[in-house]
């Protein structure tokens, strides 16, 4: 059963988690960005297509974006005495397969549980 003092800490730390959402969104998209970086010029841009020496450096960039997809976030929160360094984990699925379709043009398909 939940205490009055638990639930309390449960909807601050929601409303952290909320607050610090769009920070980790950005830093979660950057980190992504920074890896296509690096194979983005191995996919043609017109059809889409990789050259086969090129196929495992795409492959790995793809993996590595898409295991960010559940993304943990690091952020100082204000407490009652004192200012310290809290985690928070995400979601941004959705997001992970918008920016890979949008920068290479793949879609990324999920197994059920994965």
């Amino acid at each position: 059963m939940d205490t009055k003092e638990s639930l309390q800490q449960a909807d601050k730390f929601q409303t952290e988690w909320e607050r610090n959402k769009d920070d980790a969104l950005t830093t979660c998209i950057s980190k992504a960005g920074e890896i296509i970086l690096e194979i983005e010029h191995c996919v043609d841009e017109i059809d889409l297509t990789v050259e086969i020496r090129d196929v495992p450096k795409v492959a790995e960039a793809i993996k590595k974006v898409s295991n960010l997809r559940y993304f943990e976030f690091s952020a100082e929160v204000e407490g009652k005495y004192d200012v310290y360094e809290e985690s928070f984990d995400y979601d941004f699925t959705r997001e992970v397969k918008e920016f890979l379709k949008d920068s290479l043009g793949y879609e990324l398909n999920l197994i059920l549980g994965e």
